[in-house]
């Protein structure tokens, strides 16, 4: 069996990220891999925000401004979750991205090299994901490394 050297856990901060984190956390530690948490700002969040700007005084809030401000906030909130749930001995690193979630996880699963994915597999919750598959979905179909998947639900 291949060693495991780099994780990713996609963390969306939903209820399921804790957890999420702290799986990944388990299997880093057992294989003294480096665990990379991967959060992505969605592009339906840009796409509103650049709308609210094309209306609201540029003073107000810019793209700019709110992916900076996103990506830092999303930072500090990983930086709590890797002292709260990952055990010291664990390196750690996060990554902020933009975009289409799935293709931005993928896109890191590339650029980092990483042998194993660890998400959530959230259930549909509208019908865009019923029709065209969640991010989760999306990412199983497509994944080139070996992913985990676990249904957090209870």
């Amino acid at each position: 069996m291949k060693k495991l050297d780099k994780l990713i856990a996609g963390i969306d901060f939903s209820v399921y990220s804790a957890r999420i984190l702290q799986y990944a956390a388990g299997i880093a530690e057992r294989n003294e891999a480096e665990l990379i948490a991967v959060s992505v700002i969605n592009k339906r969040q840009i796409d509103y925000i650049k709308e609210v700007c094309r209306h609201e005084d540029p003073g107000t809030i810019t793209l700019e401004k709110f992916i900076n401000d996103e990506t830092r906030r999303r930072t500090v909130n990983l930086e709590d979750m890797f002292r709260q749930y990952v055990p010291k001995m664990v390196a750690t690193r996060s990554i902020i991205r933009s975009g289409v979630p799935f293709e931005e996880i993928l896109q890191a699963v590339a650029d980092e090299e990483a042998d194993l994915v660890v998400i959530s597999s959230k259930g549909r919750t509208n019908f865009k994901d019923y029709m065209f598959g969640t991010t989760s979905e999306k990412i199983f179909r497509h994944c080139p490394v070996s992913l985990l998947s676990l249904n957090l639900r209870q």
